[in-house]
Formats: C-alpha cells, structure tokens, sequence
C-alpha cells in the first residue's frame, strides 16, 4: 500500500514537471499573440480603426457602452498629429509604445478645453518644436516617446442608445495624421 502512494506521488511530480515544461517552452510561441502585436502586424498606420464587430486586428471590446477606435504610429518620419470634435461625452485617448505600455493618457476633463489634440514626438522632435515654437500646437498636448513605433487608443463612452450617432461620428472624426516639424534655419 505504501509503495502504491509513493508510486502514485512520484508519477505525479513527473506529470508535473512535463506540465511545467512544456508551458515555459511555449511562453515564446503564445507571447507574439499579444494586443500590441497584433496591432502592429494588421493595422496601417496614421489612421484611426474603429474596432468593433468583425474587427480585422482580432482584438474584442468587451465593454458595451465603450467604442474603441485604435491608431498605430511611427515616428521615424514625422511626429504624429491627435486631433478630434468636442463631444459632451466621456471620452480617453491612451498612447502605448510598441511593447504595449501606456506612455500618456488624456481625457475629456483633463485635455484643454475638453478637445482631444495632442502631438506625439519623439525627443529630436521634440527639441525641434521648442526651438521653432509653432502657433498652431499651443493648445495641443506634446507627447514625447522614447520609442518610436506604438499606437494611439481612443474610447468614447455611449451612456445609452442616443448616445451612439454622436460618439460613433467623433470616432470616425477623428484623425491621426503625420505632423511635419517646420523649423527654420538663421543666417
């Protein structure tokens, strides 16, 4: 009897350890399924997506009172441009890096003036625009990332049914487009 349970107890610790193993050898293969990745690998960017039902990024919104639209950049180029209509409603806008963390998030109450426009950059870009000063950013929010490459989330809340013509119209809206730096040279 005793040798059954130090049988059964051994068979189980080596079921175990081939559980383990095997789950640490696919960690690699299940990792390159994440969100950012796959907004990376199917979307284009300098342009909104809305992700909704039959969303090609294979990415869900599980929230039903949240529409989700999703804007990937790249900052080698030019920085990048945030801009969206006021609406009387909760809306946030959440920049990720291309790993997938959150950098700067905005919202309704805490942008000027209740308007979604920000400009995101990276630190040579930035240094541009302090030098140049441009008018037409002063009430934009600058966002400097470290990483070149990532993606704008933007969320827009639909409180109730006649809510959804006018967060849907502020999603579709809104634009991210490439910001071109203009500075200019003395002498």
């Amino acid at each position: 009897m005793k040798t059954r349970f130090i049988y059964l107890g051994v068979c189980g610790i080596l079921l175990a350890g081939i559980i383990h193993i095997t789950i640490i050898l696919l960690i690699p293969l299940l990792g390159e399924r994440d969100a950012a990745k796959q907004i990376a690998k199917t979307l284009t960017t300098e342009k909104f997506h809305f992700i909704g039902d039959g969303s090609k990024v294979g990415i869900s919104n599980i929230d039903p009172y949240m529409k989700l639209s999703i804007c990937r950049f790249d900052l080698e180029k030019n920085a990048i441009e945030i801009k969206g209509p006021q609406i009387p409603t909760f809306w946030s806008a959440s920049v990720f890096n291309e790993r997938g963390r959150v950098i700067y998030s905005l919202n309704d109450r805490t942008a000027i003036k209740n308007q979604l426009q920000m400009v995101i950059v990276n630190p040579i870009q930035m240094a541009d625009i302090r030098q140049s000063q441009p008018e037409e950013i002063e009430t934009s929010i600058l966002v400097e990332s470290q990483s070149s490459k990532g993606f704008v989330l933007l969320r827009a809340l639909i409180s109730d049914e006649s809510w959804q013509p006018q967060v849907l119209n502020f999603l579709e809206e809104a634009h991210c487009k490439a910001y071109e730096i203009n500075t200019f040279e003395e002498g």
